[in-house]
């Protein structure tokens, strides 16, 4: 936006340049390319059109002209106007998306209301949903990237290169560059679409150099004399445009083309002659001051001039006169000089007045920071060195930032700042941690917190000696996310008690935060009735306040993962299927708060049995759940996801979810995740009867598990039950189960302790198994009462039905048997006996084998043919390796190429894109 009237509701505010999204417009009489245009409207699908030439050969011009065109045929076009501010991967995102929503709103929709509400979402999500929009919207789109050269960061050309790489066949992208850009525009999926218009296309023709000559009103009925200027110029525009206004000094147009002569070499000193020269020396004045500007209103000219009300005059007085100027809206109230104009004008101002440039950047500073406009605000404060001021101006609109949900953008601007400035800067360094914690950058955390932490114990204090309590809060409340993201839940509860606890005045949703990292730890002390307590509270207080609250949503997914863990599974349900229509409708359908809730409804839809739902929830959220899914609801829509799949006997498609979600685990350090993972890809390879495979993933784990987790408390222990119970299928699959006895029995007293029905439920029923195995079938049926009691109360069945005919036997005999049972538990049996009778028997009892994959040539070579079906087997790196005698780092390699050739972010992604089905949890989606 450009700076709005709401004052009074925002001190602090970040706005978009609505006019960097607008196509200039177009001059009076402007010279129609023709031929040009016919060639930009031949385009293919999914074609990439780049036109690059130097400055002055109307570039711009002719993809305005363009743009016009097509809006009038009613097709969607973006327009974007880049310049070196967007070398920032989420401020360009943000534009992008912008862009395309003044283009159409439904185009860019989800991509939107996630950028403006997710705060967690990475940008490559952001784009992904926006790709996807772009695909579902029926219609040819367009997109104009002007200035694309401008471009140098590798994250933000990484966003433009998967952008093209990706683009659906309906949309077509156009480049405007100086020079070459630094894209990698040979290694698009379709070569073939790569459509170039260079410098030499650009150039006037004699017609068209006569056509502009009769539009400016310098009328050359000699025809030698157009072909004169069109030959020294050599139908550069710009240098036409020099000609036209030498030619009212001069007239003769021999002379003037004369002086044209290597004008492209010499163009200040032939703008200072033709030009420059020919101002009155207040105009000229103007021209030099305002020239810092990328963009002018006459309001921050007045600024920089120090005088008011003189400024649009001269603009007006310029355009008037054809010195150069553009107007960017309709409105006329932004310009912007020519290139070559603003380039020369710069020069000359450091050449001529260089003690006068840090005065206007500082004037310009001031002027675009009363109307909130804040990154031309910080990017005139460092041009001119007033490094204080910029981190200042950063400082004052960082939490309004945090707030609104733009850590990325925050972290953008910081960059920018030397780190000398941001040292001293407390609470400049507090945002930054904050930032780093919602943007779950788990690597730079905990170094910036510690920086944080001494520069407190240094200098928090006020002039009485006192601690700064409300900085120490913030502290407090940011240790304890960084300690919930690490899955240090003991860590987590220690400093969010202390953060709640605080009297100092902080920001609400800093509290909130800190009561979040709260209820973690307490998840994992077991003490799910204090966590019910303060949410009850929390709760009541939430229903009082106006519209959804990101952190409140978030604090909510809390609570109902903690009823979830401690088998509440009645009460999870309920807050899930409140909770995530709230988050659907505020923050996106593929918001990461939406994902997340709805992975664990999901989970808890197929314990139930009700797998349609559970499909339903899963269906197109896996990837954007394995880039950026907190660590309890991913171990939640990673097992849901494989077990749908498994079910529905693709066997190595489940496997690779598994290894999808391993990956995560082992490039975030998180242990917990991996386990589980581990755990029921042990279930899945003994349902296939692979026992040594399994057997060998249990022996590797051995070796370094006990020792990380075997004692621990806090959220170590599920990781340790999971490794017990992976150990004991194995046991029992080697009919030993006396061994797995004993493991089970030990990680139930402890799952008990902790008040966690559903492993309870789960560790009773394999427990139940392994008694029965050893001849002790007493004491299985009373194990399998004591599952099936709690399992009642929770309304838990696949649980039982995954596990297959061996408890479905038992189930048989314990219904035989028991006749002082009570009639609800009699009747939970026997909704268990039907439910097996629906599935089947055993669920995957005969999994359907994946199917060799054939594809053309064109996508994939012969060895990334091996490594895919390897992948769709379900196979890890390792075993991939270890069966085409392959290096790890090698087999990473070719499924980053599978990736990027098959527009694939993850294993099961690929596989489905392969196959040309949808499978698992994208079946209700097709």
């Amino acid at each position: 936006m450009e700076a709005s009237s709401d004052r009074g509701e925002r001190e602090w505010s970040v706005s978009l340049i609505q006019t960097k999204m607008i196509p200039p417009r177009l001059p009076p009489g402007c010279v129609q390319r023709h031929a040009l245009l016919e060639r930009l409207h031949a385009w293919p699908a999914h074609g990439v059109t780049v036109v690059t030439a130097p400055a002055g050969f109307g570039k711009t011009t002719l993809l305005a002209g363009w743009s016009e065109a097509l809006s009038e045929q009613q097709h969607p076009v973006a327009w974007l106007s880049l310049d070196e501010e967007d070398d920032d991967p989420q401020q360009f995102g943000a534009y992008l998306v912008a862009a395309f929503s003044r283009a159409s709103e439904d185009v860019a929709w989800h991509a939107q209301q996630l950028l403006n509400n997710d705060a967690m979402a990475p940008i490559k999500t952001v784009i992904s949903v926006l790709l996807n929009g772009i695909a579902a919207c029926g219609r040819c789109v367009f997109l104009v990237l002007d200035d694309a050269d401008r471009l140098t960061a590798k994250p933000v050309l990484a966003i433009v290169s998967r952008l093209l790489r990706y683009a659906p066949e309906n949309l077509h992208v156009l480049l405007g560059a100086r020079a070459e850009p630094a894209l990698t525009l040979g290694q698009l999926r379709a070569p073939g679409k790569l459509t170039r218009i260079d410098a030499d296309d650009l150039r006037f023709s004699i017609d068209e150099a006569q056509a502009f000559f009769d539009q400016k009103g310098r009328v050359l009925h000699d025809r030698t004399s157009v072909e004169l200027l069109n030959g020294a110029t050599e139908g550069w525009v710009a240098g036409l445009q020099l000609a036209s206004l030498a030619l009212t000094q001069v007239g003769d147009a021999t002379r003037v083309a004369s002086n044209l002569a290597g004008t492209s070499s010499g163009i200040d000193r032939y703008l200072n002659d033709t030009v420059l020269a020919q101002l009155p020396p207040p105009m000229l004045k103007f021209l030099l001051y305002t020239s810092i500007l990328e963009r002018l209103t006459p309001a921050v000219c007045d600024a920089i001039m120090g005088a008011g009300g003189a400024s649009g005059a001269k603009l007006d007085w310029l355009e008037r006169h054809n010195v150069f100027i553009r107007p960017l809206d309709e409105k006329q109230d932004w310009y912007r000089y020519h290139a070559l104009l603003s380039d020369a004008l710069r020069r000359r101002l450091v050449r001529q007045m260089p003690q006068q440039v840090p005065v206007l950047h500082r004037r310009a500073s001031q002027w675009f920071a009363g109307a909130r406009l804040w990154p031309e605000a910080v990017r005139h404060a460092l041009a001119a060195g007033d490094l204080q001021q910029a981190a200042q101006w950063v400082e004052n609109c960082a939490m309004e930032m945090l707030e609104r949900g733009e850590p990325h953008t925050l972290l953008g601007w910081i960059r920018k700042l030397p780190p000398d400035v941001i040292q001293g800067r407390l609470r400049l360094r507090l945002a930054k941690a904050w930032a780093l914690v919602f943007s779950l950058q788990t690597t730079s955390v905990p170094r910036e917190f510690r920086v944080v932490t001494d520069e407190i114990g240094r200098t928090c204090r006020d002039d009485s000696g006192m601690v700064d309590e409300a900085a120490l809060a913030e502290v407090n409340a940011i240790g304890a996310l960084i300690a919930g993201i690490s899955d240090d839940s003991e860590r987590a509860l220690e400093l969010g008690c202390i953060a709640v606890a605080s009297r100092a005045s902080t920001a609400p949703w800093v509290k909130r935060y800190a009561q979040i990292a709260q209820f973690f730890g307490l998840m994992y002390r077991g003490n799910f009735e204090q966590i019910r307590r303060i949410w009850d509270v929390a709760k009541d207080r939430v229903e009082q306040s106006q519209g959804p609250i990101y952190s409140d949503m978030l604090r909510n997914f809390m609570y109902g993962l903690a009823a979830l863990v401690h088998g509440e599974l009645p009460e999870a349900r309920r807050v899930f299927e409140e909770t995530l229509p709230r988050a659907e409708s505020a923050l996106g359908h593929s918001s990461i708060c939406a994902v997340g809730l709805a992975g664990c409804l999901a989970s808890i839809y197929y314990e139930r049995n009700e797998l349609t739902r559970a499909r339903k929830l899963i269906a197109g959220r896996t990837t954007i759940a394995l880039e950026a899914s907190t660590l309890g609801a991913l171990i939640r829509h990673v097992l849901t996801a494989a077990r749908l799949l498994w079910r529905d006997g693709e066997t190595g498609s489940a496997l690779a979810v598994l290894e999808d979600g391993r990956q995560v685990a082992v490039s975030r350090h998180w242990l917990r995740l991996k386990l589980a993972c581990d755990v029921e890809t042990v279930r899945l390879l003994l349902v296939e009867g692979c026992v040594a495979e399994a057997r060998q993933i249990a022996d590797e784990l051995g070796a370094s598990v006990p020792m990380m987790c075997e004692g621990r408390m806090g959220s170590a222990v599920e990781t340790w039950t999971s490794y017990c119970l992976l150990q004991a299928r194995v046991l029992i699959a080697e009919e030993l189960a006396d061994e797995a006895v004993t493991l089970l029995e030990r990680s139930l007293d402890t799952v008990a302790a902790m008040g966690w029905r559903c492993y309870e439920v789960v560790i009773s029923v394999l427990l139940a198994l392994a008694l029965e195995q050893c001849g002790a079938s007493e004491r299985a049926l009373i194990t399998l009462g004591r599952a099936l009691s709690l399992g009642e109360v929770s309304g838990m069945i696949t649980s039982f039905l995954d596990e297959g005919q061996p408890v479905r036997a038992l189930l048989q005999r314990f219904r035989q048997i028991s006749g002082d049972v009570s009639n609800v538990e009699a009747a939970y049996v026997d909704r268990l006996l039907a439910a097996f009778d629906g599935a089947g028997g055993s669920p995957a009892a005969s999994p359907t084998p994946v199917e060799a994959l054939t594809m053309s040539s064109d996508k994939l070579s012969a060895r990334e043919f091996e490594v895919l079906n390897h992948v769709a087997c379900g196979l890890s790196n390792k075993e991939i390796g270890r069966s085409l005698k392959l290096a790890p780092e090698t087999v990473k390699w070719h499924l980053k190429k599978i990736f990027e050739k098959l527009n694939a972010s993850s294993r099961i992604e690929a596989v489905q894109k392969a196959l040309g089905v949808g499978v698992g949890e994208d079946r209700a989606a097709m």
